[in-house]
C-alpha cells in the first residue's frame, strides 16, 4: 500500500494503456551504418481538456516487478472509430452524413486518443518506498496502465533544486533548473536555425554563469558585433574588456556614436538607444575599451616543438646533402639532452639560452669539412638571427597581455572579455593565438582557477569540417578541438553556438556533453542529434513547431539530473538588459 501511495502521488492516472509497440530503423547521419528506435502508441479516452501534451513524460509497466519504462510524448491524435475505414472509395454524400454524426459523438465512448511517445533511455525502479532512476530499458507490458509525470516529480528528480533557473517547461510551467557549472565543466553547445533566439540563450547562460560563480571567466569572440550590447550591462557591471581590432575612440562623445553604429541592436531595444549610447560612453571613461595588436607574422615566437619539427624536415629532405643529415641529427640529439636536463617542453619559448648548442653544432659541422654556404650553416644561423631580435619596448595589448588578464587570479581582474572581430580570417587567428597562448601557460603554471569559458557565436566558422590553411580555419578548428578534447582538466571550457551542424568538425561535436536545440530545418542536423544522444527523430521533430525562444535540452550527466530531454521556454534576455540598464546609465 505504501507503495502504490507514493507512486500515486507523483504520478496521475490516465485511464490510458499502452496499446502498440513499433521498431523503426533508418540508416545514421553520415550514412556508415543504422540506427533503431522504438515507438509507443498509447490509447487514452477522448477529452478535449486532456492533461497530455508534447514534452510530457509518462510512466508505463515492464515485466520486471516495481519497474517502470519512461516515455515522453511527441504527439496525440483523436481518433474516432467511425474513421477506422473511411476513405475516397465511399460516395461522398455518405462520407459528408458519416463525418456529421463523428463530429456529433466525440465525447462518447466511440473516441479516443493515441499518444505517440519515445523511450527517453530511463527506467524507473521503486522498491521498499523509495524510488530510483537509472538508464537503461526494460520492455513494457503491452495492454498494462500508463501514468503521467506531475510537477513534483519532474523537480524532485530531474530538476535540481539549487539549481540556476534558464526558463519554464513548457506545459508544466515550473522553472528549469539546471546545473549550470557542470553543464560548463563538460561543454555546451546551442544549435538553432537563423531568429530562434541562439543569441538571447547565449547570453542568458553567461549572465546567469557570471552571476552564480564568481570564480568564472568569459571570453567571447563575437564577430556579429552583437554581445556588447546584448551584455552590455554585465560590462558595466563587472570589471570587464571590451576588446576590438579597430582604433578606439578619440573621445567620448566619439565613443558613443562609433560603438553604437558598429554594432547590431535588436529591434526589442530601439526604446532604450540612448541608455546604450551612455553605456558605451561609460565603458569608455571607465577605460574598459582595449585595442588588440595582432603582429603581421600570424605567431610571435619560436617553440622548441617547433624547433624538432624544423630539424626533422631538413633530415627528410630529399634535397639535404646525405653527408650533412647526420649532423643534423647530431644537433636533434643534443636539443633532447638540452631538453631534459633544463626539464623543458615543446610548448617552452626558444631563447638565447640554445646558443652555445648552436655554436656546438658550427664547430661539429667545420671538423666534417662542410662548406661554409652549405644547407646547415644557414639553417644555424637563421636561428641564431631569429633570437638575437629583440621584441619592441612599445606597450602594446596583445594576445598575450589578454591572455595574461584572462588568467589573472586576483578577484578585481577583469571577468567578462568581449573580443570583437568582425573580420572572420581575423577572428580565426585571434582565436588560434589566445586558446594556444592560455592553454600553454595553464598546462605550463597548473592552476584550477578562474575557470575560463570560451564562447564561440557562429562555430561554422572556427571549426568547418573542411579547413584550409591559408584562412586560418586550419589553425583556429585545431585549436578548438584540443580546448574540447583536453581542456577540461585544466579548467578551460567551451560553449559553441551555430545554424549548421553539418559543417562542423565532428570531432568537436563529440567532446559536447549539453546541447540546447531549437528550429533546425534541415534532416541531417536534426538526425545528427538523434544519433548522438540515441534519441527519436520523432522527438527532436517536435523542434520545427518551435516558438522563438523554446528549446529542447539534452544532456549527458550535466546539465540535469538525470538525462532526460526537457522542452522548455528560455527567460528574456533582453529585458533583463533592459531593466539593468535602468541602474548603470
Amino acid at each position: 500500500m505504501e507503495k502504490e501511495k507514493g507512486i500515486i502521488m507523483l504520478f496521475k492516472e490516465l485511464n490510458g494503456r499502452l496499446r502498440e509497440i513499433k521498431t523503426i530503423t533508418r540508416p545514421t547521419a553520415d550514412g556508415r551504418g543504422t540506427i533503431t528506435f522504438k515507438t509507443f502508441m498509447v490509447e487514452i479516452p477522448f477529452s478535449s481538456d486532456t492533461q497530455i501534451d508534447v514534452g510530457k513524460l509518462l510512466l508505463v509497466e515492464t515485466i520486471r516487478k516495481g519497474v517502470y519504462l519512461i516515455l515522453e510524448i511527441t504527439d496525440y491524435i483523436p481518433q474516432h472509430f467511425g474513421m477506422i475505414n473511411l476513405d475516397g472509395t465511399i460516395p461522398p454524400e455518405l462520407r459528408n452524413e458519416i463525418m456529421r454524426r463523428i463530429e456529433e459523438t466525440w465525447n462518447t465512448n466511440q473516441a479516443w486518443i493515441d499518444v505517440i511517445a519515445t523511450p527517453v533511455g530511463y527506467i524507473m525502479k521503486e522498491e521498499d518506498g523509495k524510488i530510483e532512476f537509472k538508464k537503461g530499458y526494460v520492455p513494457p507490458l503491452p495492454a498494462s496502465k500508463v501514468k503521467l509525470f506531475t510537477s513534483e516529480a519532474l523537480e524532485k528528480f530531474i530538476f535540481y533544486p539549487e539549481g540556476t533557473i534558464l526558463g519554464k517547461s513548457v506545459n508544466e510551467e515550473i522553472d528549469l533548473k539546471v546545473n549550470l557549472l557542470k553543464a560548463i565543466n563538460y561543454h555546451i553547445g546551442v544549435f538553432a536555425y537563423t531568429g530562434s533566439g541562439k543569441s538571447n540563450l547565449t547570453s542568458l547562460i553567461v549572465r546567469r554563469a557570471l552571476n552564480k560563480y564568481k570564480d568564472l571567466k568569459v571570453v567571447i569572440i563575437d564577430v556579429s558585433m552583437e554581445y556588447s550590447i546584448l551584455l552590455l550591462d554585465e560590462l558595466l557591471s563587472l570589471n570587464s574588456r571590451l576588446v576590438t581590432l579597430d582604433r578606439l575612440p578619440s573621445n567620448e562623445l566619439d565613443a558613443g556614436k562609433r560603438l553604437l553604429r558598429t554594432h547590431v541592436l535588436p529591434e526589442e531595444l530601439e526604446d532604450v538607444r540612448e541608455s546604450i549610447r551612455k553605456g558605451f560612453i561609460k565603458l569608455y571613461t571607465e577605460q574598459k575599451l582595449r585595442r588588440l595588436y595582432i603582429p603581421p607574422q600570424g605567431i610571435s615566437y619560436l617553440s622548441y616543438g617547433t624547433l624538432i619539427e624544423m630539424i626533422r624536415s631538413q633530415i627528410e629532405d630529399k634535397y639535404v646533402s646525405t653527408s650533412q643529415k647526420p649532423l643534423f641529427m647530431a644537433l636533434l640529439q643534443s636539443l633532447d639532452n638540452l631538453m631534459r636536463e633544463r626539464k623543458l617542453t615543446k610548448d617552452d619559448i626558444v631563447d638565447d639560452t640554445i646558443n652555445p648548442l648552436l655554436r656546438e653544432a658550427e664547430e661539429k659541422a667545420r671538423e666534417a669539412g662542410v662548406r661554409d654556404g652549405s644547407v646547415i650553416f644557414t639553417f644555424l644561423s637563421s636561428i641564431k638571427t631569429y633570437i638575437q631580435v629583440k621584441p619592441s619596448e612599445v606597450e602594446e595589448y596583445d594576445v598575450e597581455s589578454l591572455a595574461i588578464e584572462i588568467l589573472d587570479q586576483d578577484p578585481s581582474s577583469p571577468r567578462l572579455f568581449v573580443v570583437e572581430t568582425p573580420n572572420i580570417d581575423d577572428a580565426r587567428l585571434v582565436t588560434h593565438l589566445l586558446i594556444e597562448n592560455i592553454y600553454m601557460r595553464r598546462k605550463r603554471a597548473y592552476s584550477s582557477l578562474p575557470v575560463i569559458l570560451f564562447v564561440l557565436d557562429e562555430a561554422q566558422e572556427f571549426i568547418p569540417f573542411e579547413t584550409r590553411q591559408k584562412d586560418y580555419t586550419e589553425q583556429s578548428s585545431s585549436s578548438v578541438e584540443k580546448l574540447l578534447r583536453h581542456g577540461r582538466k585544466y579548467h578551460l571550457h567551451a560553449l559553441i553556438s551555430t545554424q549548421r551542424l553539418a559543417y562542423l568538425n565532428t570531432n568537436v561535436l563529440q567532446q559536447i556533453h549539453t546541447y540546447f536545440v531549437s528550429t533546425l530545418p534541415r534532416p541531417y542536423d536534426r538526425q545528427l542529434i538523434s544519433d548522438t544522444f540515441g534519441i527519436s527523430d520523432s522527438l527532436v521533430d517536435r523542434t520545427l513547431n518551435f516558438d522563438i525562444g523554446q528549446w529542447l535540452l539534452i544532456s549527458f550527466k550535466a546539465a540535469l539530473k538525470e538525462d532526460i530531454p526537457v522542452m522548455f521556454k528560455a527567460e528574456n534576455n533582453v529585458q533583463e538588459l533592459k531593466e539593468n540598464l535602468k541602474r548603470y546609465t
